[in-house]
């Protein structure tokens, strides 16, 4: 099979390097204002799962390696690394079932748009915390979303998937067809040896009484901050949600403690939001609310710390230090920042429900931390990175491992554990069953292999 027939077969576009629109088009692929070397032969704009399935069996027979691209969002541009690209930013469906609180999502449905469409229905869904970022990635890596604590990890909220496999063939995997595909699609990330095309979920009921109270205090504080949402998280029912977010200001890192209750009604929320804010330090800069939240209102205060066509560079670790030992050494780093948009964000989560153990997803703690390196021009890319860099080196002491989802993976030596040793073997060994010609070209399936 030919290019021309390839395209001929399906509904969508291919788009190869001698077309006018190549360079744009592969530009396009990674959300990151930093974009990755150009490396696709092929840009499959696929339109629907066919497409997908016809794409990947071109791929097996010419001998090209293959990434799916939902949004592009994971911030070393991994979805454009492949001979042949694959673009599922058409398959963007969703059906609802209301009263059996279930969804049938398409990988490039985004937060913002499956949480208001929820929201319409009084149900809800652990959607990401950055609106724009689309549910292929976001789940596929594991899911750390809104009400996490009370609702889990979004991937455990995963009850099937629609799969196109590595020999071209649809399969819907469950926990009881095809489970250990089920397995390892909760999960896996970049480490996946196939393409979804589809995600069946479990809603829940949306916390009516959602609230969010803002304190901001100067970095001095931040040991007095540490220790008292140490004292009230201890306590804290499931839905309330505590992170640290620490910005630049002229007069060094200020640090706002966010606090936001997924209460069923106001009078719940402000109940809670009384006993948080028990014994709470003195010398805040500035506080906000209480003030109601619902979840599709809280991308208006995430999405302006992460403007589009600006050059990221992040990474992420898990913890279970004591919240002050792994607070320190992000405040330090964001201090040295060489751009002030930089931050940080850290989130407590002590009475999360623990990670269940039938999935691939198998890397967490009470805390985890995320450095946001942000700034405008390519020229400042090796300052930037570096301190991104020398940032997580200061807060390996306190880590467990990192999530996928916003890990550096093209740190030299390789990112912190984003899997149990456990579930990194059986994930590679899955892949070489699934996938022996390395279609997918995982970097784990590559490695066993050779051996």
């Amino acid at each position: 099979m030919n290019v021309e027939t390839l395209s001929a077969r399906i509904g969508g576009t291919v788009i190869t390097r001698f077309d006018p629109v190549y360079d744009s088009a592969s530009d396009a692929l990674v959300w990151n204002g930093r974009k990755p070397e150009r490396q696709a032969s092929l840009i499959v704009r696929a339109s629907s799962a066919a497409d997908v399935q016809e794409a990947v069996r071109y791929a097996a027979v010419a001998g090209m390696t293959v990434s799916p691209r939902g949004g592009g969002h994971q911030f070393t541009g991994i979805a454009a690394r492949a001979d042949m690209v694959i673009d599922l930013g058409a398959l963007d469906g969703m059906s609802l079932d209301v009263a059996g609180c279930r969804a049938r999502i398409e990988p490039a449905v985004t937060n913002t748009r499956l949480a208001a469409a929820l929201d319409r229905h009084g149900l809800a869904f652990p959607t990401g915390h950055c609106g724009s970022v689309t549910v292929s990635g976001y789940l596929l890596g594991g899911g750390i979303g809104w009400n996490a604590a009370a609702w889990g990890i979004a991937c455990f909220s995963v009850l099937a998937v629609e799969v196109v496999m590595a020999d071209g063939t649809l399969i819907t995997a469950s926990a009881t067809e095809h489970p250990d595909v089920f397995w390892a699609v909760r999960g896996g990330g970049p480490e996946f040896f196939g393409i979804v095309t589809a995600y069946h979920v479990r809603l829940y009921e949306a916390p009516r009484g959602a609230t969010t109270v803002v304190r901001v205090y100067p970095a001095g504080r931040q040991t007095a901050v540490a220790l008292w949402a140490e004292r009230v998280m201890a306590k804290a029912p499931e839905c309330v949600e505590f992170t640290l977010k620490v910005d630049a200001t002229p007069q060094g890192p200020v640090i706002a403690a966010i606090t936001t209750v997924f209460a069923a009604s106001e009078a719940e929320s402000m109940a809670i939001c009384a006993a948080l804010g028990q014994g709470v330090p003195d010398g805040a800069l500035e506080v906000a609310g209480p003030m109601p939240t619902p979840i599709p209102a809280l991308y208006g205060f995430t999405e302006p710390s992460t403007p589009k066509g600006h050059r990221y560079g992040v990474d992420t670790f898990w913890s279970d230090a004591r919240l002050a030992d792994a607070l320190a050494p992000m405040v330090e780093a964001v201090a040295r920042a060489p751009s002030r948009q930089s931050f940080a964000v850290m989130t407590l989560r002590p009475n999360a429900r623990p990670v269940p153990p039938e999935a691939a997803f198998s890397c967490s703690g009470r805390i985890i931390g995320v450095l946001y390196g942000v700034w405008p021009d390519e020229e400042d890319d090796a300052a930037n990175l570096a301190w991104l860099r020398a940032g997580l080196d200061a807060c390996r002491p306190v880590a467990l491992g990192s999530y996928v989802g916003e890990a550096d993976l093209d740190r030299p030596g390789g990112p912190l554990p984003t899997l149990s040793p456990a579930a990194a073997a059986r994930l590679a060994e899955l892949g070489l069953r699934h996938d022996p010609a390395g279609l997918f070209g995982t970097r784990a399936t590559q490695r066993l292999a050779a051996e």
